[in-house]
């Protein structure tokens, strides 16, 4: 009887396990293999599709690069010097890079390399054609009195030290000028050749005329760096 008692009960438990596992497990298939996923199969791409998809990723990567270049010439702008006013800070052929966005967040300082555009013809037999974009060094910012006597500039009742000039000093004369709002008085750091505010061709530069200011020099290559 005891040995009868054993039995059922192991039936019982085996009986247990078999409902627990089945509580668990996945439902089989029809045939008893894994359980079938329902789901679309892999359409097979012709080579056309291929072709197709690989020129809308072509337009994509053009639209993008024309879209940057656009928000960059906003934002800067590659410039050749062309003259020797600048020397010897900067010689024909340097290749500088020019910050259009300087002086919308900021105001041009004393000592800053600026690009302008200016009233003297581009060709002088056609005065009325494009006129020239100047490269010089803002000296005197508005309000400011400006004396230039004995090679010497003097501003505000201070003589300039400037050590980017070329030899030669500042030849010319300019007794108590005071720069008028929203104007810059400009020079070139080749005083002796450079055609600048001291010259009624091109007088104080106006703000709105003002191009950026010269940040980087690319080229020559051992003279790459930022402009100070």
């Amino acid at each position: 009887m005891e040995n009868e008692n054993k039995l059922a009960e192991n039936a019982e438990s085996q009986a247990d396990i078999n409902n627990e596992t089945n509580e668990t497990a996945p439902e089989a298939g029809v045939d008893g293999n894994e359980p079938v996923v329902d789901g679309d199969e892999p359409v097979a791409k012709t080579p056309k599709d291929v072709k197709r998809g690989e020129f809308k990723e072509w337009m994509k990567s053009i639209i993008i690069a024309a879209f940057l270049a656009v928000i960059i010439m906003q934002l800067i702008v590659p410039t050749v010097v062309k003259e020797h006013s600048m020397e010897p800070s900067f010689y024909g052929g340097d290749y500088l890079i020019v910050s259009k966005i300087s002086y919308k967040i900021g105001d041009p300082k004393r000592g800053d390399v600026i690009i302008f555009k200016s009233d003297i013809p581009l060709q002088r037999d056609n005065p009325s054609g494009s006129k020239k974009l100047l490269i010089k060094r803002v000296i005197g910012l508005p309000g400011d009195v400006i004396n230039i006597q004995d090679g010497e500039v003097n501003v505000n009742g201070k003589v300039l030290d400037e050590p980017y000039i070329n030899d030669g000093g500042t030849p010319g004369e300019v007794i108590d000028y005071t720069v008028p709002k929203g104007e810059y008085f400009v020079m070139g750091d080749n005083r002796t050749v450079s055609i600048d505010s001291r010259r009624s061709e091109v007088g104080p530069v106006d703000r709105d005329r003002i191009v950026g200011k010269a940040i980087v020099r690319l080229y020559p290559f051992d003279s790459i760096g930022i402009i100070k």
